[in-house]
């Protein structure tokens, strides 16, 4: 997911040997007697959208159905911005996988994409939300990597057609880059379909001009950054001092979490996105949130001192001093070409690290303060450091609109307090009050889709900034049904269909 900040290797760069096979960029290495290698494109999670979330997992597993039983060792994965297949085993094993994954990407067995739907289902049991989806949600909503933070309607909704332009758009040659650490297959083919790389798009941040923090529904303490410069290097030593000082202060000095950890996002090669988070023992979240908000305001004030930053770049390079340093360093090539971002080698970034000051990363610090997401599970009782306003996770108004006013009969009102909701539409969009007196707002030009309730009768309403409303009629009423389903666009309207159900129709 991190990548580097260069250019393209080529057949001099040292132990990185770049070929190109059927269009396909290789990046290869010796130094094995056998051989690893992933065949890597640049789609992911984050090039879905609401209605089709879990998409590029379910080609996957399409692809990987269609090969013949193996004891090879191989297999597939699917992150949020890219996908590979990867085996390990001798060249000629290796070369028959990697051929038989491009001709099954090439004509997928979609007769299997309900049983597949179903392994994904059963695969995404044990699976939730992190708070680094749930900081990405925070700054992108149900866009581009905050898509992560969603199930969406599920993947039995995904139908063939569906899949077969997502395949057809991404899975080609010109999306794809292969690595391959030790010998390279002797005849290797690529027959991938044709086709340039797709051009992806880049989410809109929700407007801020300085530092919030807000509530997620997910345990963990988080704090995002954002920068535009590419090979931020004094960025990235700052988080990683403000990740030993936390694991200092919060592990070994007040024991209050266990794991401090990093991950790095690339959007674009002027669009990185840098998480870091805390886990907290149950109930001390909000101590945990002091500390890390406190730690990253020290360093932007003051900086790192030098023997912060010389144990930063050392931890570097204990990391490139690693037995597998080299089949690292094939993957981030790979991934770069694929995803189309700048690639640098493990000796370029070392360098750049090297030449970092203290007065940089306060600099770099500063420069990314305003960017600052901090999030906090909503079981906490906190109010936020001081000086920095809370920003709800999803699209709050402070009162309900004017506009048709529908509200559940009075006598459900009397006795149940979770009747006791309204639901505003107006020209604009719809607002909904909740039973806690909050109130969502969703414009119609950020519907995302209608997902029918488990009856068939009603839908809820999933907003692009995260609100979802429920739409009932044992609620509101047909009429409010009726209004809501005839001002949405017709192509959010295919989930029911999808599903099996249908919506009673509205007179």
């Amino acid at each position: 997911m991190s990548a580097g900040d260069g250019g393209t290797p080529g057949p001099d760069d040292g132990r990185v040997q770049r070929t190109v096979v059927d269009g396909v960029p290789v990046f290869s290495a010796g130094g094995r007697e056998r051989t690893t290698a992933a065949l890597v494109f640049g789609v992911g999670l984050r090039d879905e959208t609401f209605a089709t979330i879990e998409v590029t997992h379910l080609v996957e597993h399409l692809a990987m159905a269609a090969l013949p039983r193996t004891h090879l060792r191989c297999n597939a994965v699917t992150d949020v911005d890219s996908t590979s297949f990867f085996a390990t085993g001798r060249p000629e094993a290796v070369r028959a996988f990697l051929e038989a994954v491009c001709r099954a990407l090439a004509d997928l067995p979609t007769d299997r994409i309900a049983a597949e739907a179903g392994v994904l289902q059963a695969e995404g049991c044990g699976s939730a939300s992190t708070t680094v989806s749930a900081l990405w949600a925070a700054r992108y909503g149900l866009t581009g990597p905050g898509l992560t933070v969603s199930a969406g309607p599920g993947p039995e909704y995904l139908d063939e057609d569906t899949v077969r332009a997502h395949a057809a758009r991404w899975f080609v040659r010109g999306n794809a880059a292969l690595w391959c650490h030790g010998p390279l297959p002797a005849g290797l083919r690529l027959p991938l379909p044709e086709g340039p790389r797709p051009v992806r798009r880049l989410p809109a941040p929700r407007p801020q001009d300085g530092p919030v923090w807000t509530r997620t529904d997910v345990p963990g303490v988080g704090l995002l950054l954002a920068t535009d410069r590419p090979a931020d290097a004094a960025l990235a030593v700052g988080v990683q001092v403000a990740g030993e000082r936390l694991r200092e202060r919060a592990r070994h000095g007040r024991g209050l979490s266990y794991a401090v950890d990093s991950l790095t996002l690339d959007l674009a090669p002027d669009r990185r996105e840098v998480a870091l988070v805390v886990d907290a023992r149950s109930g001390r979240d909000a101590e945990v949130a002091d500390l890390l908000w406190a730690t990253f305001a020290e360093l932007c004030a003051d900086g790192p001192s030098d023997a912060e930053v010389a144990h930063a770049v050392a931890g570097l390079e204990a990391e490139l001093d690693e037995e597998d340093a080299a089949g690292a360093e094939l993957a981030d090539a790979a991934y770069c070409a694929a995803t189309g971002l700048p690639f640098r080698t493990a000796a370029q970034t070392l360098a750049t690290w090297r030449a970092v000051t203290p007065a940089a990363v306060r600099e770099a610090l500063r420069r990314a303060e305003p960017t600052a997401v901090l999030a906090v599970p909503d079981t906490v009782a906190w109010e936020g450091p001081a000086g920095v306003p809370r920003r709800p996770l999803c699209g709050t108004l402070p009162e309900l609109p004017m506009g048709t006013l529908f509200r559940p009969p009075w006598h459900r009102r009397l006795l149940d307090p979770a009747a006791r909701v309204a639901l505003v539409l107006s020209d604009e969009g719809l607002a909904h009050r909740d039973a806690d007196g909050d109130v969502h707002g969703i414009p119609w030009s950020r519907v995302e889709a209608l997902v029918p309730t488990a009856d068939g009768r009603g839908v809820t309403v999933v907003g692009r900034d995260l609100c979802c409303v429920l739409v009932h009629p044992d609620l509101y009423g047909r009429r409010a049904l009726a209004a809501v389903v005839e001002r949405v666009p017709a192509a959010l309207l295919r989930l029911p269909e999808a599903a099996g159900a249908e919506l009673v129709p509205v007179p």
